[in-house]
């Protein structure tokens, strides 16, 4: 008999590998993981998932069509509704009392192909009867404090602080992080599957067309700027153009003409010829929609 700590354990180290390796995940790659020598499922098709070699659950899954998943709670927090099955929701609330951790996937890309943005580990911090509504701490830390039963509000309640000492002032700058974390990690992946989908999942330079390489490049990033689902603020590239842009060796102009610049003493081999200079003077490939084509300064 496997032991539940280890499968609980492998099944994050499984999702936090596939974190590193994926942009967005593939639905495929989510199907199952390998403990003690044991293929072990590791979601079903939605809701609250546990597999049958643990007593409690183990995966949270959150579709595109989850309305509920679309605002976070006090910046690292998510609502998400009861499911129908009363067994599941009791499930869940063992895994606040006992504070497990819990994978959370959140679907980015629907049908054919679907991809998750996953969060793991996550914890049920509260829940409310009234609302049939849990509360799930994406940050990744688990709070000090035990879950808020009944909290009509679905607030997420942070530790106040008691002093003003070197300690708090450390944890209340971890908290605005994870915060900012999550919401970035969101908003990222939203972002990326609207310019994917304008882009008709093609790199405006190359039109590459395998979506795992493809990027959702914002044209500025502002200090203090907040990100927007504006599609004419990004373009769809390939993870060269990507790195060669964001490091100014390709540029764009107000003509949506692709411009390089290699430096002078750069050597110009078989790679810089095909994947930089053969596209230099190129026009991009840009969405049928005028609104969404990237808004561009004086130099790209």
């Amino acid at each position: 008999m496997l032991n539940q700590t280890r499968i609980r354990l492998d099944a994050l180290n499984y999702v936090l590998a596939l974190r590193e390796r994926w942009i967005a995940i593939p639905s495929s790659e989510l199907a199952g993981f390998v403990s003690g020598g044991r293929r072990i499922h590791l979601k079903g098709a939605q809701g609250i998932f546990k597999p049958r070699e643990l007593s409690e659950p183990l995966t949270i899954l959150s579709t595109l069509n989850s309305a509920y998943t679309d605002a976070l709670v006090e910046g690292r927090c998510v609502a998400y509704d009861f499911v129908q099955d009363e067994y599941d929701n009791d499930g869940l609330k063992r895994c606040g009392d006992a504070g497990l951790p819990l994978i959370f996937l959140l679907q980015v890309k629907g049908k054919p192909g679907p991809e998750y943005e996953v969060f793991a580990p996550v914890y049920i911090v509260g829940w409310s009867d009234e609302m049939r509504r849990f509360l799930i701490d994406l940050s990744g830390h688990q709070l000090d404090q035990g879950p808020v039963r009944g909290d009509s509000r679905l607030q997420l309640i942070l530790p106040s602080v008691r002093t003003h000492s070197s300690a708090e002032e450390v944890r209340e700058i971890a908290d605005g992080y994870l915060v900012s974390t999550v919401q970035r990690r969101v908003q990222r992946a939203r972002f990326r599957n609207l310019v994917l989908a304008a882009y008709r999942e093609r790199c405006a330079v190359c039109l590459l067309g395998v979506r795992p390489l493809l990027e959702a490049t914002r044209l500025r990033q502002h200090a203090g700027q907040r990100d927007t689902n504006d599609v004419s603020e990004g373009i769809s590239l390939c993870a060269i153009h990507h790195r060669a842009f964001s490091a100014g060796v390709m540029t764009f102009d107000r003509s949506y003409i692709v411009r390089t610049h290699l430096p002078a003493k750069a050597r110009r081999g078989e790679g810089e010829e095909q994947l930089l200079l053969a596209f230099d003077g190129k026009a991009l490939t840009l969405p049928a929609d005028e609104k969404q084509w990237p808004r561009l300064g004086d130099d790209g």
